[in-house]
């Protein structure tokens, strides 16, 4: 018997008729040759993956392995870590049937190729592949090939699932000699896919010593990361935001920073995408929700007046339904108002799970916190979400503003923002104002609030609050604070 795909087409497997069985009997006599026999095909059934009958991951390495350490011929093999990206839209569109319905046919094809020799389907749409490298291709050449054929494959399913768009992206790593393991390679592999991604058309890519060193690099990394966890290294500084009318100081967004324990300096750009991946950023995000009320009780037991604090939320945090309950009740305990509290919620965050999140956010305004979008026009801006979120404040990504005078394009953007956020009854600052032109620029457009280099850099807490009880307003050079 050989698989079928779902077209009814034969795949390139062999499959022993007695393991298409459905159901064996429910009762049987362990000590009849039968029912051994039955345990032996129960047994190899737990070695391949139900919905595409391609094996289970470690049936897979173990064949695999078994295939490259005992061929005798010249042959080369490779091992492809494909996917298909825009396979999770498919899914939520079509349902969960037609998503498998596309696992399946996506298997088939896999098998269907003449270099093929066994494969595995890792989890969801994640498939890796053992094949053997025609004589007169190089690797990039035979990567080449697989990546166009799988994009004619998926551009022939798309007239099935028109809505959805999915591009084939697959790693490569040779498999040289008789390794021990092919655990390695493989993860070598997945390097290579995702250094291609994201993307919205079919790539293929060839694992390079470049992308180990990256690699390595990345783990030192990590390591670092973690010993600043562990060790108390993570800390915050404010970067205070202005009234741009006045140049008076109305509040502040607290930057998070990490330091090794010998004193190496972790920028944001290094940690926080590491943190992310690893699932790690909400410990971080909750260390510096901690600090930032420790800090604002310090100034309400001391007696001074507080300006609220705005803090990034991460998207891992709506993964939780605790998290609204957990974040009050920290900031309870610290005897603080929410209102003291803004909560800065990057605007991709709102593209999956758009009803759920907005539950979320529903809540925390209920409690009283200030929610802040932020980012707004970095990527792809929906105004389903100004719609269908309650945001108090609409925070401008820096990209529209530049580095030197805003593009004439972009300002008309800017524009049109502002008077949408008027009319919605929210708040607007813009972030990364770095020179005259652009608050003047700014200036014009009404009350709106800045922050950037041209006002202040990042400071720590102690400087912060030198600056506030200074009463000293923030304008560039040359200028003079209106007229109270």
């Amino acid at each position: 018997m050989h698989f079928l795909d779902d077209e009814g087409e034969r795949g390139g497997d062999v499959w022993p008729a007695a393991l298409a069985m459905e159901n064996f009997a429910p009762e049987f006599d362990l000590k009849t040759s039968e029912s051994c026999q039955v345990r032996r095909l129960l047994a190899r059934v737990e070695q391949y993956d139900r919905t595409t009958w391609l094996m289970q991951y470690e049936s897979f390495l173990q064949q695999a392995l078994c295939v490259v350490r005992s061929d005798s011929t010249s042959r080369r093999f490779g091992l492809l870590h494909a996917d298909m990206q825009g396979f999770q839209v498919l899914n939520r569109i079509y349902g969960e049937r037609a998503g498998n319905s596309m696992l399946r046919a996506f298997a088939a094809f896999l098998r269907r190729r003449e270099e093929y020799v066994c494969g595995s389907r890792i989890f969801a749409d994640r498939f890796v592949v053992l094949f053997a490298i025609p004589d007169g291709y190089s690797l990039q050449a035979i990567t080449d090939k697989i990546v166009a054929e799988g994009e004619q494959f998926l551009a022939e399913k798309r007239r099935l699932h028109p809505r959805s768009h999915l591009a084939f992206v697959g790693g490569v790593c040779p498999v040289e000699g008789r390794p021990e393991s092919l655990h390695s390679l493989v993860t070598r592999a997945d390097q290579a896919r995702r250094s291609l991604k994201p993307t919205l058309r079919s790539r293929g890519g060839v694992f390079t010593e470049a992308m180990e060193i990256c690699r390595l690099q990345r783990q030192s990394l990590y390591e670092d990361v973690t010993k600043a966890l562990e060790h108390g290294g993570v800390f915050f500084l404010l970067q205070p935001q202005v009234d741009i009318a006045t140049g008076a100081v109305v509040g502040a967004e607290a930057l998070a920073r990490m330091r090794t324990p010998d004193g190496t300096l972790i920028m944001p750009g290094n940690f926080v995408p590491l943190l992310e991946e690893s699932g790690d950023i909400t410990g971080l995000d909750f260390t510096i929700y901690g600090q930032v009320c420790q800090y604002l009780q310090a100034r309400q037991r001391a007696g001074k007046a507080l300006l609220p604090i705005s803090v990034n939320i991460s998207r891992e945090h709506f993964r939780n339904p605790a998290f609204v309950d957990d974040l009050h009740a920290l900031v309870q305990s610290y005897g603080l108002e929410p209102r003291w509290l803004g909560l800065e919620i990057t605007e991709s965050v709102f593209v999956k799970n758009l009803e759920e999140i907005s539950e979320s956010v529903r809540q925390l305004k209920q409690y009283g916190y200030s929610i802040w979008l932020d980012d707004f026009g970095a990527g792809y801006s929906s105004l389903n979400v100004l719609k269908d979120v309650p945001f108090d404040v609409i925070k401008i990504d820096r990209g529209l503003l530049g580095s030197g005078a805003i593009a004439p394009t972009n300002k008309s953007i800017i524009t049109s923002v502002v008077r949408l956020a008027e009319d919605l009854n929210m708040g607007v600052l813009c972030e990364g104002v770095e020179n005259a032109s652009q608050r003047e620029f700014l200036s014009r457009l009404g009350a709106i609030q800045a922050q950037g280099f041209l006002y202040a850099r990042p400071m720590s807490p102690d400087n912060f609050t030198s600056l506030l009880e200074g009463g000293k307003k923030l304008l560039p050079a040359g200028e003079e604070a209106p007229d109270a």
